[in-house]
């Protein structure tokens, strides 16, 4: 049984990146590195935290008041047995909803995925799959490319994806925070291409510095 899981960053409370009040969990390595990406600090599976599942589990769970977690990354199917778990665990204790980024096609993990794969798709409520495409950026709810799909995997979040569809696809937002030491960290799906850069060259312009 995996016991620990590679991850990037982790950040709570957010409510740019899925339904309602959320833990966002951004695992450590991707295959994809697709171009424009804004965590390419996440692609190399040899870097980032590792994380025991039973300290991750506690730290979400002393979140208060979420309605569930996101996991992107990265690329969460990388890692997939240990994600199983940390869900099995949380939902032991409390009804978590499950959001999941994945540069794969849901019809690839149905066809071609490992078991482990599969068992996560089981697990999740609402998938948004498909590399980004720096080409096809757009201004989304929670995705940043047209080609990207918002999947609902169960009924959980059906009503309120449809409610915000409804008022217009369209970007939730980003999120900034400062830390105590100077630094500027942003959450969220970026509605503008290219963004990242502009922000980072606004601000260090201002010597401020930008953290991941």
């Amino acid at each position: 049984m995996t016991t620990t899981l590679k991850i990037f960053r982790r950040q709570s409370p957010v409510q740019v990146l899925g339904p309602g009040q959320r833990a966002v969990i951004w695992v450590q390595g991707c295959p994809f590195a697709c171009p424009g990406c804004i965590v390419p600090e996440s692609w190399d599976a040899r870097s980032g935290e590792t994380v025991t599942l039973n300290d991750l589990s506690q730290w979400i769970l002393s979140q208060p008041d979420l309605e569930g977690i996101t996991l992107s990354g990265g690329e969460p199917m990388l890692q997939a047995e240990a994600l199983n778990q940390l869900i099995d665990n949380l939902r032991q204790q409390r009804d978590l909803g499950v959001m999941c980024y994945s540069g794969y096609r849901l019809e690839t993990l149905q066809q071609q995925g490992s078991p482990a794969q599969q068992q996560l798709l089981q697990r999740l409520d609402l998938l948004v799959d498909g590399q980004y495409r720096q080409q096809e950026h757009d201004n989304l709810l929670w995705r940043g490319s047209r080609n990207q799909r918002l999947l609902l995997l169960t009924s959980r979040y059906r009503e309120t994806v449809e409610q915000q569809l409804s008022q217009g696809d369209e970007s939730a937002g980003l999120s900034f925070v400062s830390a105590t030491t100077g630094e500027v960290s942003f959450t969220g799906v970026p509605p503008l291409l290219g963004f990242r850069q502009q922000f980072e060259s606004q601000m260090q312009q201002r010597g401020i510095h930008i953290q991941v």
